[in-house]
């Protein structure tokens, strides 16, 4: 059966406070494009190269719709790592590790101001 699926749209990310996320995704890298409601909902658009966010704030936790990860690719984890510190955003490069998955990559994870995790993958072959 032939697909009709053409690559990913977004990624949608629930979130408590989206003033607070928005600051912390442009700090990593993202741009916002578009910040709007939706039937009183806040949502915000934001992208980096072919990556697009869509931060639904919904104002509390939601318990089920868990998204594990978003993995962003990098040029460098070190690099990516360095910037986000920079931003004044901790994380452990420590954590870094290299793998064989996908040909071979370079990979940390950390996470957002809810709860949601984040990967920079840097492929390595």
């Amino acid at each position: 059966m032939k697909s009709n699926i053409t690559g990913l749209a977004h990624i949608g990310v629930f979130v408590k406070d989206i003033n607070k996320s928005i600051d912390f995704y442009e700090r990593l890298g993202f741009n916002l494009d578009q910040k709007d409601q939706h039937e009183g909902t806040p949502l915000a658009i934001l992208s980096a190269g072919t990556c697009i966010l869509e931060l639904v704030g919904i104002g509390e936790e939601r318990v089920a719709g868990v998204i594990d990860h978003i993995a962003v690719t990098v040029d460098s984890v070190d690099e990516a790592v360095s910037n986000a510190k920079a931003n004044g955003i901790d994380i452990d490069a420590s954590l870094i590790e290299n793998m064989p998955l996908f040909g071979g990559i370079r990979n940390i994870f950390f996470a957002g101001p809810d709860g949601e995790r984040i990967e920079f993958l840097e492929y390595t072959n």
